[in-house]
């Protein structure tokens, strides 16, 4: 919602407070002419309470009205942040899936499972990757991946294609050949982790600062 929308809200909905407000004083002003057959002393005296009980009610009911109004234009200005953000997550894991169809994704596939590798902790592993992926992971191509996560983990490793296969965007989950250990390094699943950082980095970009 623009700046222009909510300051029409607001005009509105003190309009609307500043009748009622009216209406209000308009009572008090009855109750205090109920009383003129009294002295004159004793009744302007009821009068004027009733009055200054009639303004504070007003003015009571005034500030509350303004502060649901206020409060009812930050959900909607909320609103339609969250809208935003989520349409920008949208749009990024819609690029996201077109990453397989690049060529560099051989490399960002293996950089992939080098970091769930070092992770889990080198030693013998498994790496699981969607169907369409298997045929990029060429025994040489496992060789060299065994090689760096060695390096990485100091630690001797061998790296095997796991029979079965996962639905995801892109990337890869490795395991011990054991199963004791997992590291899911997907796309989807690194997003998640990234998920408050890329909220507040995306909050900051749209609306100067964070949602």
């Amino acid at each position: 919602m623009g700046s222009e929308g909510a300051d029409k809200i607001v005009h509105e909905i003190v309009r609307i407070t500043d009748d009622q407000v009216g209406l209000i004083l308009q009572e008090a002003r009855k109750d205090a002419d109920k009383i003129r057959g009294e002295s004159e002393k004793t009744a302007q005296a009821k009068r004027l309470a009733i009055l200054a009980k009639g303004q504070q009610q007003a003015e009571r009911e005034h500030q509350r009205i303004l502060a649901d109004a206020k409060m009812q234009v930050k959900r909607e200005i909320f609103d339609v942040k969250e809208d935003l953000i989520k349409e920008a997550f949208g749009d990024a894991e819609a690029r996201l899936k077109k990453l397989a169809e690049v060529p560099e994704y051989v490399d960002i596939l293996k950089k992939l499972i080098v970091e769930a590798g070092r992770v889990v902790g080198g030693g013998p592993l498994e790496v699981l990757v969607r169907r369409e992926d298997r045929s990029i992971l060429s025994g040489k191509i496992l060789a060299d991946l065994s090689e760096e996560i060695s390096k990485a983990t100091s630690k001797d490793t061998t790296v095997e294609l796991s029979g079965g296969v996962i639905s995801t965007i892109g990337g890869a989950i490795v395991r011990s050949k054991s199963g004791s250990i997992e590291a899911d390094n997907t796309i989807e699943s690194r997003i998640n982790r990234i998920r408050s950082e890329l909220r507040f980095k995306v909050a900051e970009i749209l609306f100067g600062g964070a949602s």
